[in-house]
């Protein structure tokens, strides 16, 4: 380019040379002798070769500069500037180095841009999948490769069928293409263990060969909420059905006369109903009261060996018929928390375990710290509980299948796990078919609200 330039400037030389040259002859026929004329000639055209190459020669330089750099800037060395001088080329050289900077900030931004929607895609937990208009997959986030179990590499440039492998989702993704101008959303069920999810196929207007985005949400969770939902209904309703379905015959019974030495029988059985009624309904209370944060805790100080006592002694009426024992085998330990709420968590685990440990068995009680912790664990002998229970056990109204024919409405672990996340604690369960169940609270040593 640059040697071009400076070739065009010689024949501009030439060309002033030319003009020497008529004007030689023009001395020529005025009389001049011919060797003046001669040596002036080729004066004049040594001057014009050397004028003209001398004139285009920065600018030849500054282009082929600029012509270097921008094939450096499309390798993808961004950075790429050139060194600014004066002169006739000196524009042309800023100008380059301000379009060179804003290509440098156009692309920042852009990666900038890709890096922001790339993390929001691979934080998010839902499945996203970008198709192109021939169904084509483009681009998907990591909960799509957990989805679908096929990494990126595997699924990008292939069609979505071969990726997802239900045509339920691909007639829905070429519904969406087909239309250009509206999503549509399915709940369907994906994969052999049919998992319920909830498709949303939206179109990208101007998005390239990024045509239709397809969002995955798993509904797994939403139904068992759902399902809890129902459970706790159910149990609500049965639980009090039951005693008011038992009032309403004996009320009836005493209306149609009964004999006299009867009554008292059947006015305590009333009674009897009633109490399971007011504890139903006041346990209800109380655990809204405690998930709702309505709970004042109070922390004292508190003998923790002494508290289990207490609360051993509360249930002896139930203990001693079956010649259980309760022992407690932690280290003496003082710490501060809201006794009330400490008496009824340990109260409600002795109670539990008091259900299923058989008869002449003994119920363990530990007390340790853990740190900043303390830790209360209750462990009985009975049957344990099946794997499938376990993760359902702090649950409101929950009873499994070996439960159901117990006493209780299935409402003291889920106080027990509200009481312990109100003092900023846990409450978890460990078991094992037939060696018993282990039931351990840990809460912090110093209280976390104010008095």
């Amino acid at each position: 380019m640059r040697r071009d330039l400076a070739l065009r400037g010689a024949v501009v030389g030439l060309l002033a040379a030319g003009g020497g040259i008529a004007t030689g002859f023009i001395e020529r026929e005025a009389g001049a002798s011919t060797t003046v004329w001669l040596y002036g000639l080729i004066a004049a055209c040594l001057i014009g070769l050397a004028a003209g190459y001398l004139a285009f020669r920065r600018p030849a330089a500054a282009l082929r500069t600029v012509s270097e750099a921008a094939g450096r800037i499309g390798d993808g060395e961004l950075a790429q500037r050139v060194p600014e001088t004066s002169g006739p080329a000196g524009d042309l050289l800023h100008s380059f180095n301000v379009m060179a900077g804003r290509i440098e900030q156009l692309f920042d931004s852009v990666a900038a841009e890709h890096a922001r929607l790339e993390a929001v895609f691979d934080a998010a937990t839902d499945a996203m999948v970008a198709l192109s208009a021939d169904t084509r997959v483009r681009f998907l986030n990591p909960a799509a490769v957990a989805v679908f179990g096929k990494s990126m590499g595997e699924s990008v440039g292939r069609s979505f069928i071969e990726t997802a492998r239900d045509y339920e989702l691909d007639g829905l993704v070429r519904r969406v293409i087909a239309d250009r101008t509206h999503g549509e959303i399915s709940v369907v069920t994906f994969g052999p263990q049919r998992v319920p999810l909830r498709a949303a196929a939206l179109p990208i207007p101007h998005g390239g060969d990024w045509a239709v985005l397809l969002m995955l949400t798993d509904l797994t969770e939403v139904q068992r909420v759902d399902q809890v939902r129902r459970d706790f209904l159910s149990n609500v309703s049965h639980e009090l059905r039951t005693p008011l379905a038992a009032i309403r015959v004996l009320v009836e019974a005493l209306g149609d006369g009964v004999d006299s030495e009867d009554a008292p029988e059947f006015l305590d059985r009333i009674h009897q109903q009633v109490e399971r009624l007011t504890s139903l309904v006041n346990e209800l209370l109380d655990l809204s009261r405690i998930e709702s944060g309505a709970i004042v805790l109070r922390p004292e100080t508190v003998d923790v060996a002494a508290l289990v006592a207490e609360a051993a002694s509360l249930l002896r009426t139930r203990t001693e018929p079956l010649g259980l024992t309760v022992t407690f085998e932690g280290e003496p330990l003082t710490v501060e928390a809201d006794r009330p709420s400490l008496l009824r968590i340990v109260s409600n685990l002795l109670d539990n375990a008091v259900k299923w440990s058989p008869e002449g068995g003994v119920i363990h009680v530990d007390c340790r710290t853990e740190g900043d912790l303390f830790a209360i664990e209750v462990r009985d002998e009975g049957p344990g509980i099946p794997e499938a229970d376990l993760p359902r056990v702090f649950e409101r109204f929950y009873k499994g299948e070996a439960s159901r024919a117990t006493s209780g409405v299935g409402l003291g672990l889920a106080i027990v796990k509200h009481l312990a996340r109100a003092h900023g604690g846990t409450a978890t369960v460990e078991s094992r078919p037939g060696q018993g169940a282990r039931f351990t609270v840990r809460l912090p040593r110093t209280p976390v609200s104010p008095r």
